[in-house]
C-alpha cells in the first residue's frame, strides 16, 4: 500500500516523512499543498495513529521467561510490534498459550505462558516424615523430621532446583536410625539391672540398687532418651549410694510414739508427743535427711504457760476488757494436769440499738456466738436479716437490720378512702385541702343554680 517507503516512526502530527526516511517538521495546514499524494496519505495516517495509539518501552523482564531476540538497544516499539519469549530454566511452556508479547496501547500484552516445573515424588522416609514447603514445584524445599526416638543421618532439607535440562531435588532422602546409648554407668556401693550389651536402644531402662546399709539419692530407674535430636543419653543421671545415719534425737518432756528403731537412715521418720502439762512446739513428724540431719528439726515440749507450777498450787484466769470468762477462773495443779478444764475468754457485743423493734433476748451485753432475733413493732416492717450473731471481733453479723414504717392513717372522702399519709402534719394539710375542695364544689353548685333560675324566668 505504501510502495517502497518504510515507516519507522509514526509520531508526526505536525510534520511529514521524506523518502530518505527522515522526519521534517511542516505545519499540518501545508500538507494539502504537497504534490505527492502517497506521501500525503502516509503522513496523515501516521498523524492519526499517533494520537490514538502510543508506542511501548523495552520488553518487560519476566520472572519466568526472557526475549529470544536481542532488543537491548531498542527503547521504543511501535503499536502492534511483537517480541517472542522463551521460558527460563526451571519453567516449562504452557502449550495452549502464546509466548509472544504484543505492544498494545502503550503496554506489552501477554498472559503467563510458563509454569514452574515439578520435581519428582521424593518417596517416604522410613521412621520419619517428609514435609513439603509449600509443594514439589521449582523453588520449593523439603524438610525431613524423624519420629520420636530416632536420629537423622543426612541432610535435614532438600531443594527443588535446576539440574541438567530439568529440575530435581538437591539431596536424596536421609536415614532415620533408632537412638543408641552407651552401657549405663556403674556406681559406687551399688549396681544396676543391665546386662553385658554393647549398647541400649531408645526406651530401654535399667534400675539401680544400693548395697546394704547404703541409701539411694536420686531416681532408682533411668532410661535411654534422645538429647537435641542427635545423640542417645541416659536420663535422669544415675543415683548415688551413700551411707546416711541420723542420730536419735532427745526431746525433753516428750516421747517417740512412732518410728522407734535402732538406727535411722535416709528418709526414716519418727513421730513425737509431749508429756501431760506440756505443749509441742514445731513439727511432730520429722525425717532423716540426706545430710544426716533431721528435717524439720526435732520439736520441743514446753509448759503451757511458760513457767513451772508445783502440785496443789493454783492459778487464776482473768480476761481483757471487752471479753468475759467462760468456765472456772481458778485452776489447780494435780497429778501433772490442771483441774478443772482451762476456761475461755469470749468477746462481748453491745446491745443492738434498733428503733421500733423488740429483741428476743433483752440485755446490755451479749456473749460471743449468741444469736438475737428482731421483731418489728406493729405497722413497721423488717429491712435486713431477722437474726444476728455476736462475733469474736465484738461486732454483729450480718449487718444490723432496721424497722421501717409501713402503715398510716386513712382519710375518708365520703365513702372513698383518700391517699394514705405517714404523719399528722401531712394529714392536717390534706384535711385543709379537702375542706377547700368542698367549698369550691358548693360555690360551683350555687353558680349553676343561679344560671338555671335565670333561664327559666319569663322575659
Amino acid at each position: 500500500m505504501w510502495g517502497n517507503h518504510q515507516v519507522k516512526h509514526l509520531r508526526a502530527p505536525n510534520g511529514i516523512l521524506h523518502r530518505n526516511e527522515k522526519m521534517a517538521a511542516r505545519p499540518l495546514s501545508r500538507l494539502w499543498k504537497v504534490s505527492d499524494p502517497t506521501l500525503f496519505q502516509m503522513t496523515l495516517v501516521a498523524a492519526l495513529l499517533a494520537t490514538v495509539l502510543g508506542d511501548c518501552g523495552p520488553p518487560p523482564n519476566l520472572l519466568f521467561a526472557f526475549p529470544m531476540t536481542t532488543v537491548v538497544n531498542q527503547t521504543h516499539f511501535n503499536p502492534g510490534a511483537t517480541v517472542k519469549y522463551t521460558c527460563r530454566p526451571g519453567y516449562g511452556r504452557v502449550s495452549y498459550k502464546s509466548s509472544t508479547l504484543t505492544c498494545l496501547d502503550d503496554t506489552w500484552n501477554y498472559s503467563e505462558f510458563c509454569t514452574k516445573r515439578r520435581c519428582k515424588n521424593p518417596g517416604e522416609l522410613q521412621n520419619g516424615q517428609v514435609i513439603a514447603k509449600p509443594d514439589h514445584l521449582f523453588g520449593s524445599h523439603l524438610e525431613f523430621v524423624c519420629s520420636e526416638g530416632y536420629i537423622l543421618i543426612g541432610p535435614a532439607t532438600s531443594y527443588c532446583e535446576i539440574q541438567d535440562k530439568g529440575v530435581d531435588w538437591s539431596d536424596p532422602l536421609p536415614l532415620c536410625i533408632i537412638a543408641k546409648c552407651e552401657p549405663p554407668p556403674n556406681i559406687d556401693n551399688g549396681k544396676h539391672s543391665g546386662g553385658d550389651e554393647d549398647f541400649y536402644t531408645y526406651g530401654s531402662s535399667v534400675t539401680y540398687r544400693c548395697d546394704p546399709n547404703f541409701s539411694m539419692l536420686g531416681k532408682a530407674s533411668i532410661s535411654c532418651m534422645v538429647e537435641n535430636k542427635t545423640i542417645g543419653v541416659w536420663s535422669p543421671g544415675p543415683p548415688i549410694c551413700k551411707k546416711i545415719i541420723c542420730s536419735r534425737p532427745e526431746v525433753r518432756n516428750g516421747k517417740i510414739i512412732s518410728g522407734l528403731r535402732p538406727t535411722y537412715n535416709y528418709q526414716n521418720n519418727m513421730v513425737f508427743e509431749c508429756n501431760e502439762g506440756y505443749i509441742l512446739k514445731g513439727s511432730k513428724l520429722i525425717y532423716c535427711g540426706e545430710d544426716g540431719e533431721w528435717n524439720p528439726p526435732p520439736p520441743t515440749c514446753e509448759l503451757i504457760n511458760g513457767f513451772s507450777v508445783f502440785k496443789k498450787e493454783e492459778v487464776i484466769y482473768k480476761c481483757h476488757q471487752g471479753y468475759t470468762l467462760v468456765g472456772e477462773p481458778r485452776l489447780s495443779c494435780s497429778y501433772s494436769r490442771w483441774s478443772p478444764a482451762v476456761p475461755q475468754c469470749k468477746a462481748l457485743c453491745l446491745k443492738p440499738e434498733i428503733a421500733h423493734a423488740t429483741l428476743s433476748m433483752d440485755k446490755d451485753q451479749y456473749i460471743q456466738s449468741e444469736n438475737v432475733t428482731i421483731q418489728c413493732d406493729s405497722k413497721y416492717k423488717l429491712v435486713g436479716p431477722q437474726s444476728i450473731t455476736c462475733l469474736e471481733s465484738r461486732t454483729w453479723y450480718p449487718e444490723m437490720p432496721k424497722c421501717e414504717w409501713v402503715s398510716c392513717e386513712h382519710i375518708l372522702k365520703g365513702r372513698k378512702t383518700m391517699q394514705c399519709l405517714p404523719n399528722p402534719e401531712d394529714v392536717k394539710m390534706a384535711l385543709e385541702i379537702y375542706k377547700l375542695s368542698l367549698d369550691i364544689e358548693l360555690l360551683e353548685l350555687q353558680r349553676d343554680r343561679a344560671k338555671e333560675s335565670t333561664v327559666q324566668s319569663p322575659v
